[in-house]
């Protein structure tokens, strides 16, 4: 289950997951419609601000998707994170014969900010 998991961030502030998603392109729909499963039952928990998923605009070799969530607090995320519906949705994703997933993922505070002025 490392693959999927989500380290525990042990911070009592906001932080941001950014995670990275790559698939072949002819199961980029198919991922779409699974990745919306995982980011309901995560919408749901305590903490949850909102989650966001990017995909280029331009189609290559492999479909790659940016997913971005926004937490209240690491620890909100944290115990989130613990969720058996949630990490059972997780290894569905990960285990699915028609996806060939891979990911990367971590989570970060924001340490600098700039808006439009």
């Amino acid at each position: 289950m490392s693959q999927y998991s989500v380290s525990e961030t042990g911070v009592d502030g906001p932080v941001t997951v950014i995670k990275s998603y790559t698939v072949p392109p002819a199961e980029a729909d198919y991922f779409v419609e699974a990745y919306h499963e995982n980011a309901r039952i995560m919408s749901t928990q305590p903490g949850f601000i909102r989650s966001r998923l990017h995909r280029p605009l331009t189609d290559a070799a492999e479909a790659r998707f940016i997913h971005v969530a926004e937490w209240e607090s690491g620890l909100a995320l944290d115990k989130a994170a613990g969720n058996p519906e949630w990490r059972a949705s997780l290894r569905r994703l990960f285990d699915d014969p028609g996806l060939h997933l891979t990911s990367e993922s971590a989570s970060y505070r924001v340490v600098a900010e700039r808006r439009a002025s």
